[in-house]
């Protein structure tokens, strides 16, 4: 007995020598991805989302002022355990902005750890091949920004849960690719604990691996349950703290009271509603899914576990086309599954940039890989030429091509990558840097705004912020990121009225959409600055900010910055 445990122990450390090299090239290698994938990006602090994340970091909830601020008060239902874990952290922390920036990186960080396995499947194994693929997956501009319809978050500048979970479907689908489908149910596991529709999108597709690995003879049905059984028994304590939010919400499960799709249309359909997306978003949308699928297609019978995981990731999708045609319900309609498009697109760029590290290691298709190099680099109208490239190259290589090519060959792809990072990355870098900036200015206004209202204002002061205009309407990218900044709150510690954002609150507590909908449009009614500050007064607000190139006068101007200006309300007379 104890020769047998001394020598699967020696067998132990032999395989986990033998892996060691392994892990730490696929650690450092994506540590180094996710800086180069962050200075494309770049990252800023306080906008968009951030509306709902950082009054829970502050614990504005817990401050009187906000104790009747229905917005504020339905946070503490905002069920993702990244939240629950930061809630109310600010006074420790401190550096607010050091630890989003931070959580970022190590978000982006874990994508390309998830990115990395999944292509070992795919012959991606070697050091040189594992960077050449990273740097790759850096160029390929569909992955920057959202998915086209849906609008899921993937390489984006910003903190928020949501794209921490693209790391963990991917390291799920590994696991399950490998038939490790314990280790899967614990990453899905965790994916319900950083989002738990990302859980439901993921479950499907799990599902779909495991079939294929029992249809291929690799397990059993009876081998897949049970370790799928230990590995969610593993997950219970993980996804609690989020299945408790969610069942102690009062209105869960409730009727939401309004028509749930006409909501969606005035809040934003584009979550959930195919029939609210142009007709350019869903070319773009299937161009992504052909070339992804036509990716798969070449590497044949050794990627068939990830091509089932693929064809779940479409059929989820196709349920969430379908769905809001056949249902109103709120319950379902809020799983949001056309937002589930950040999974094909992930498995997508998996594909190509795995395909196109294949060309480049073995030289193949010399002629045609700086075009598709280039195409990836360009954007996302290029996608539809790189399925031609593809499919071309497909067929070519299908006749017998083989791998006995001049070295010369790699060399030249290699070039052809090097020219593209070198010409077309730095342009996609400079987009983004002055995207940003815009961003920066925008919120160090709005931090000005807040360090004056926290200074010189009563703590139960009340603001009505800047009229919502739809962004179509928008005259410069400036006044798109002045409208898009949402640190006034958090830096301020003072409620403000109203907010367009603020409306996906009737997601989880539906009694809010009242609110929300009635604030939104008196508001948006109001058409000069003098019916703003008349409102105000008649509605016990304080403070009226506007753009202050739209004041004709200045004299109720009680603090400005260089685009803001802030004028003081009379409360009208209690009673």
């Amino acid at each position: 007995m104890s020769l047998a445990t001394s020598s699967l122990a020696t067998a132990g450390r032999s395989s986990l020598r033998a892996l060691s090299p392994a892990i730490v090239d696929t650690l450092v290698i994506a540590a180094f991805a996710a800086v180069v994938s962050l200075l494309r990006t770049g990252f800023v602090f306080g906008i968009e989302n951030n509306l709902f994340h950082l009054p829970i970091v502050a614990g504005l909830g817990n401050e009187p002022q906000f104790h009747d601020d229905a917005f504020i008060q339905s946070l503490r239902y905002f069920a993702s355990g990244v939240w629950i874990l930061l809630s109310d952290t600010q006074k420790d922390v401190g550096q607010t902005e050091l630890l989003f920036f931070v959580l970022n990186y190590l978000s982006r960080l874990l994508s390309f750890v998830g990115f990395l396995c999944c292509a070992s499947l795919l012959g991606v194994v070697t050091r040189r091949d594992k960077i050449v693929f990273s740097l790759i997956l850096c160029a390929i501009a569909f992955l920057d920004g959202y998915s086209r319809v849906g609008m899921g978050g993937l390489f984006v500048d910003y903190f928020t849960h949501s794209e921490i979970a693209n790391g963990t479907v991917l390291l799920a689908i590994y696991f399950a690719a490998r038939r490790w489908f314990m280790s899967a149910a614990i990453a899905c596991g965790v994916t319900f604990f950083v989002n738990a529709f990302v859980a439901v999108w993921l479950a499907p597709l799990l599902v779909l691996v495991a079939v294929n690995a029992v249809v291929q003879g690799e397990t059993t049905l009876r081998t897949v349950c049970w370790r799928t059984l230990g590995g969610l028994m593993i997950s219970l304590p993980i996804a609690y703290p989020v299945l408790h939010a969610v069942l102690s919400n009062p209105e869960f499960g409730k009727p939401s009271g309004f028509d749930y799709p006409s909501y969606l249309r005035e809040y934003y359909a584009g979550h959930s509603l195919i029939s609210a997306v142009d007709l350019d978003s869903i070319l773009a949308m299937v161009a992504v899914i052909a070339a992804g699928a036509a990716a798969f297609a070449w590497f044949g019978p050794r990627a068939r576990a990830l091509q089932a995981a693929y064809l779940g990731a479409l059929l989820v999708y196709a349920a969430g086309i379908v769905i809001p045609f056949v249902s109103s319900a709120n319950l379902v309609l809020n799983l949001q599954l056309l937002r589930s498009g950040t999974q094909i697109y992930l498995l997508a760029g998996l594909a190509l940039a795995a395909l196109a590290t294949n060309w480049l290691s073995r030289g193949r298709a010399m002629a045609f890989l700086p075009g598709c190099l280039l195409v990836l680099c360009l954007g996302i109208n290029g996608i539809a030429i790189a399925l031609v490239v593809l499919l071309v190259v497909g067929v070519i290589l299908a006749r017998g091509v083989t791998d006995d090519v001049p070295a010369w060959h790699r060399r030249f792809g290699y070039a052809a990558l090097a020219l593209a990072g070198l010409v077309l990355w730095p342009l996609a870098v400079w987009q983004n840097v002055a995207d940003n900036r815009l961003y920066n200015d925008a919120i160090g206004e709005w931090k000005s705004l807040g360090d004056w209202a926290s200074a010189a204002t009563r703590t139960d002061a009340i603001f009505l912020p800047l009229p919502h205009r739809p962004e179509t309407a928008m005259a410069h990218p400036a006044d798109l990121a002045l409208a898009r900044v949402s640190i006034f709150e958090f830096v301020a510690h003072r409620r403000i009225w109203v907010d367009y954002k603020r409306g996906a609150a009737a997601m989880w507590t539906p009694s809010y959409y009242r609110i929300w909908h009635e604030r939104m449009s008196e508001t948006e009614a109001l058409e000069s600055h003098g019916a703003r500050m008349a409102y105000a007064a008649g509605h016990g607000i304080d403070y009226v900010v506007d753009r202050c190139e739209t004041l004709s006068s200045q004299r109720d101007v009680v603090f400005r910055t260089r685009r803001l200006c802030v004028s003081a309300a009379e409360r009208a007379p209690a009673g």
